[in-house]
């Protein structure tokens, strides 16, 4: 019982730090000039720099190269202010590239991206996902203006969800909606190497080229892979 009572006081107090961060992060976003003095004290100074500071990579990123599943040879590119997660048994491989600065990335248990890999959220990877090599997965978009240069573009954010047991191929993009909303692959969907995904892609499926289109789908009745009713390109 008393263990019990210790752990709802543990979640609560989880709970209550998660709403004051919140809470705290929203202030700053609606305050220019306090955002603007945060945003120097962790970003570095150079013109159209995204990196962090040191201090802010020694104490904040560093740390969770120590932790099992992250190689050393990884770039986590990671800001304070946006969450990311590394669920139980999950790998990320040499040259896997993670960056949380425009969204969260969350990565459930047993996820495996394989080597060169990019993930920029914001981007979810249910339990199983597998990512072949050098797959991209982009849960932003830039901006297209002719009359500015690229890096003063403002960016918007497109959420990929991969749900569980999703496999991809080789050399993949996964690029996010640019109407922002989310950019779904079904569950136990595979997509096959050197795809472009722009859309909504069905669970039980098996979806290829660019754009990527369905060309198989799982039927359960029958117990085996059949032809779509409809092959239209998904996009």
């Amino acid at each position: 019982m008393a263990r019990s009572r210790q752990t709802v006081q543990t979640i609560d107090s989880t709970t209550s730090s998660i709403v004051n961060f919140m809470r705290v992060k929203e202030w700053i976003k609606g305050n220019p000039t306090i955002k603007k003095i945060v945003l120097g004290i962790l970003f570095r100074r150079r013109p159209y720099q995204a990196k962090v500071r040191w201090y802010v990579w020694c104490f904040f990123i560093f740390p969770r190269y120590f932790r099992r599943g992250i190689s050393w040879r990884s770039r986590l590119d990671l800001v304070p202010f946006n969450q990311f997660s590394l669920g139980s048994y999950s790998r990320i491989e040499d040259s896997v590239i993670v960056n949380n600065g425009m969204g969260d990335v969350i990565i459930a248990d047993e996820v495996h991206t394989g080597v060169g890999c990019v993930l920029i959220g914001p981007i979810t990877l249910h339990k199983h996902v597998g990512l072949s090599q050098y797959v991209r997965i982009l849960g932003m978009h830039h901006g297209i203006d002719p009359d500015r240069p690229h890096h003063h573009h403002p960016s918007t954010k497109a959420p990929v969800i991969l749900e569980e047991d999703v496999f991809v191929g080789t050399g993949t993009v996964i690029m996010g909606k640019k109407n922002g909303e989310p950019l779904v692959l079904g569950k136990y969907c595979r997509i096959g190497a050197n795809s472009v995904v722009m859309d909504d892609i069905p669970p039980y499926s098996v979806a290829v080229g660019n754009p990527a289109k369905v060309v198989r789908v799982w039927n359960a009745t029958l117990q085996k892979w059949v032809k779509p009713p409809s092959r239209q390109a998904i996009l």
